[in-house]
This record gives C-alpha cells, structure tokens and sequence, in this order.
C-alpha cells in the first residue's frame, strides 16, 4: 500500500498511535479493498446493505439523503482520513443514505468483523467513533428544527462559531449544498442571506461568514 495512504489511516480516530504493522494486519495483501470512485459516482447506494465499511483516503463526498417526492438531504459532507457506513456494516441492515463522490475518491473498504474479532482497543474506538456521530446528528436535528430559514441559518453559523471559538467561519458547502443540509429551498436561501447581510448580522465572503464577535462564546 502507498505510504501516504498509511499515514491517512494512522491519522484516523479508528487507527491513530498504532504502527504500520498493526495496521497492515488488517489490510488485504493484494490491495482489492481500496477503490477509486469518478466525480458524481456512488460509493454506497441507499437501499444496498454492506459487510463493509468505508474509510475515504483521498477526495471529499457526502452523505445525503434522497427524499421520496424528491430533492435530497445532505446529512454529512467527508474528507479524507474519516469513516463511513460502520452503523450498516456492523448491523447488516439496509443503507438508509448513500455516498455520493464530490470529486475523483479513493476509499478503503473494512470489515468491522475483522476488527472486533482481532482487536478490543478498535472495537472500543469503533463505538466510541459511531456514538460521536450520534451526537453530531442531534446537532444537525437541532439546526433544522426551527422552522423558518433564518433560524435555521443561525442556528447552523452558531453551532460552527461555537466549534471554532471564532465568529469567522467557514462552511464545507456550497450553496445548493448548504440548502440540502438545512433542508431549504436554494433561492429562498439566497433571498435570506442577503437580507442577514443587509441588516448587519452577517458578512459573506463566498463560504466565509463573518459574525458578531459574541457568536463564537455561545451569547
């Protein structure tokens, strides 16, 4: 396996602090688990279900949602050294997303049998990773809860001036993403925004958002 590839996985929460060997035990030899997916194509498929789990070692994707009378959600983006589809790979159950490549990725494939039954530290960093992502959902159903576009918005600026202790943020979505994630139209989107900038409570510059000072100690 390609050494920068080893340096992704020893990065991860899953296999951060352990040696190459360690971390070779758990790769196939002949490399089959890493796949490289186009721009726009599908890691997972809402609806498959999986004996494997993902790691993305190079490119950005998200998880989204499909919404049954269209349009979709975007429940997470991912970057390079973060896990995806442990919950479906450990329970078997049905993809209730999928993962959709932002641009060109290369992904490890896992399996989360091999792990439990090798090893009791990665089994506690697997639950401890998947609990985290529990909490970061109720973040997310926290942000889309209010019901009109302003909450929504400040509710999310907030939420990422709190993380970053500074009222400059920036967000990894682009317009239309942003939408999706705050589960909004685009241009009702658009139409707040600039509203917020023109009454002084936001600054935009592309996906930077500069806020009152205050934001980023949660007053």
């Amino acid at each position: 396996m390609d050494n920068k590839y080893i340096k992704i996985i020893k990065g991860t929460p899953l296999f951060q602090g352990m040696s190459d060997e360690e971390i070779t035990q758990f790769l196939r030899p002949d490399g089959s688990g890493i796949k490289s997916f186009r721009k726009e194509s599908y890691i997972f498929h809402a609806g498959d279900k999986t004996a494997y789990f993902g790691i993305l070692l190079e490119g950005k994707a998200l998880i989204e949602r499909d919404e049954l009378w269209g349009g979709r959600s975007i429940i997470a983006p991912l970057e390079a050294g973060q896990l995806f589809g442990e919950v479906y790979a450990c329970t078997g159950e049905p993809l209730g997303v999928s993962v959709c490549a932002k641009e060109q990725c290369t992904v490890l494939f896992l399996s989360p049998e091999s792990i439990i039954k090798e090893s009791s530290t990665l089994t506690a960093r697997l639950l401890k990773i998947t609990a985290m992502k529990n909490l970061r959902l109720n973040e997310k159903i926290q942000v889309i809860t209010p019901r009109t576009i302003r909450e929504r918005v400040m509710a999310y600026l907030s939420s990422l001036a709190k993380k970053s202790g500074s009222h400059i943020v920036t967000t990894n979505f682009d317009r239309q993403q942003l939408a999706d994630f705050l589960c909004v139209d685009r241009s009702a989107l658009s139409t707040e925004l600039g509203k917020m900038h023109r009454e002084g409570l936001i600054d935009l510059k592309g996906r930077e958002f500069i806020l009152p000072e205050n934001c980023s100690h949660g007053t």
